[in-house]
């Protein structure tokens, strides 16, 4: 006599054979570039603290899911800041393989301890997003480091090698856009 276990793994079993429980086909696109915005911020407005994180990380959660490649571009303040915890949140998810442009409308982005994150200079967000997708088209994500809280100079030292490319084709982009003014 069969157990209650065994009838359970053969239904199962049919039920996936059958497509029951199948995944539906999914067409995933080479690269995926979103823009998030800074969050409304005002001090000791304690609704808002992680807003910004959130909407991070829904964001490239989203991406990653239709695309093999993601990549953010993010909209900060005068300085390229994402406040309510959006700047914790870039900075957890450059160490995982997204890509990430900063733009600071109307200022210059802040530099980060790590050296990256690429600066948009003076494109606008849809510019940025061309380039950055193009970018992840031709040379793939960044690589990802093992432990994100610890990251070894020669897992940065990778990073930042990779991502050259990315600035260099920003400059050009920006510098183009300059020149057709």
């Amino acid at each position: 006599m069969r157990t209650w276990l065994q009838l359970g793994t053969i239904l199962l079993s049919l039920s996936f054979s059958s497509g029951v429980f199948a995944t539906p086909t999914v067409r995933i696109s080479l690269a995926g570039v979103g823009i998030v915005q800074s969050s409304e911020w005002s001090a000791g407005d304690h609704v808002r603290d992680g807003a910004g994180e959130f909407a991070v990380f829904l964001r490239v959660a989203q991406l990653q899911r239709a695309h093999r490649s993601a990549g953010l571009v993010a909209v900060g303040d005068r300085n390229g800041i994402l406040r309510s915890g959006g700047e914790r949140a870039l900075r957890r998810i450059v160490l995982t393989g997204i890509a990430v442009v900063k733009l600071a409308p109307g200022g210059e982005i802040a530099s980060d301890d790590h050296a990256l994150f690429l600066d948009g200079q003076k494109l606008p967000a849809s510019a940025a997003t061309t380039v950055l997708a193009r970018c992840l088209e031709r040379h793939g994500p960044p690589p990802a480091v093992r432990d994100p809280e610890n990251p070894s100079p020669n897992e940065l030292a990778a990073i930042r090698a990779h991502l050259q490319p990315f600035q260099t084709a920003i400059t050009l982009a920006s510098s183009e856009r300059i020149a057709q003014r």
